[in-house]
């Protein structure tokens, strides 16, 4: 199965994009969880190194009410993964499945390390995908950059090679990736992460440009131009099975200058953190001043529709992109909604 995780998907979703054009807002079609802000690896690149954390679990009635609510707002799809590793929550498996009953399309992405067999079957069946981050080919690289445990790099292949049999023991449906977050300390190790996860039989292996949060105290420079040949070469390692994945047009984004001046997406898109609180973006993480609501304290409905998060979105708007991370989540989504705010004039010589 082909995946392509390189580009937007509101083409898919007119109905509500439709809805947008016409109110200016709508329910969000995706939303990303953090069930938790604990965390077993402390990795080099952390988006989120820049603020310390009291542990948090999100409150497992109140995650299965806002999933029951998201359900009948709307909302298409949930991705567990935020502040955290999302498995280190008791209950991940529990919110996994319940995803699944409300019709939810389901996803988490993990370093895997927790990811053991037991946890696996009870969750495989639910899920769409599943996303591990490993960024590694060898144990040495992993420890250096995860800094985790010594044998975090052997557990996760153990535990990829028990999803790839139950995967196929079951005939399930779910794609296992496995991504690699290219810079420097990591690049020398890129062709040793496809053979060997290919060889592990997973259906995908997705290599990612890093992006600098603008409050992130970590710093890489990779020159992505220098790296287009690099696509040639490990493009050769795909076959019908196994599909390599160069996030070539992100990391293009990065350098191209954004052609919008506002962030129209943030109605399609939603980010929970771990004590519950609704955010429009990981730009957003621990600001009081830009949070929507908080789920202990209003339903899911009661906070979208609420004149706090209207206020939000105004300011935001109002304060433009300036600063604003580069080739963030909702870059292609944006660059797409501008063009249907501000068609050219020839729009209809199609």
């Amino acid at each position: 199965m082909e995946v392509d995780v390189d580009n937007h998907k509101l083409i898919y979703h007119p109905e509500r994009v439709s809805e947008w054009l016409k109110t200016g807002d709508c329910f969000p079609i995706y939303v990303e969880i953090g069930v938790t802000n604990r965390c077993n690896h402390r990795c080099i690149f952390c988006a989120l190194d820049w603020f310390e954390k009291k542990p948090i679990d999100i409150d497992s009635g109140v995650m299965k009410r806002a999933l029951r609510e998201m359900a009948e707002c709307g909302v298409k799809s949930v991705m567990f993964a935020g502040e955290g590793e999302p498995l280190m929550h008791r209950d991940i498996c529990e919110f996994i499945s319940y995803s699944k009953l409300q019709g939810l399309d389901v996803a988490i992405t993990t370093n895997g390390v927790l990811f053991d067999q037991e946890k696996l079957e009870k969750t495989l069946p639910s899920l769409s995908w599943i996303r591990f981050s490993v960024d590694a080919g060898t144990a040495h690289t992993h420890k250096k950059i995860h800094r985790g445990g010594l044998k975090d790099f052997d557990s996760i292949l153990t535990n990829l090679r028990d999803a790839v049999a139950i995967k196929k023991k079951g005939n399930l449906s779910v794609v296992i990736g496995v991504q690699f977050l290219l810079i420097p300390d990591n690049l020398k190790d890129l062709v040793s992460f496809i053979k060997l996860f290919k060889e592990i039989g997973v259906d995908n292996v997705q290599i990612k440009p890093y992006s600098q949060h603008p409050l992130s105290k970590n710093r890489y420079s990779i020159e992505y131009s220098q790296y287009q040949s690099i696509q040639e070469e490990i493009k050769k390692f795909e076959t019908p099975e196994f599909q390599v994945i160069f996030r070539s047009q992100t990391a293009q984004r990065l350098i191209i200058k954004r052609e919008y001046q506002v962030c129209y997406g943030m109605p399609f898109f939603t980010l929970i953190e771990a004590d519950g609180s609704i955010i429009p973006c990981m730009m957003f993480y621990k600001n009081p001043e830009f949070c929507y609501g908080n789920l202990h304290d209003n339903s899911f409905a009661a906070i979208w529709e609420g004149e706090k998060r209207k206020n939000i979105i105004h300011k935001l708007t109002k304060n433009k992109i300036e600063h604003c991370r580069n080739g963030c989540r909702l870059d292609a989504i944006n660059r797409y909604l501008s063009q249907l705010k501000k068609p050219h004039a020839h729009v209809n010589f199609i």
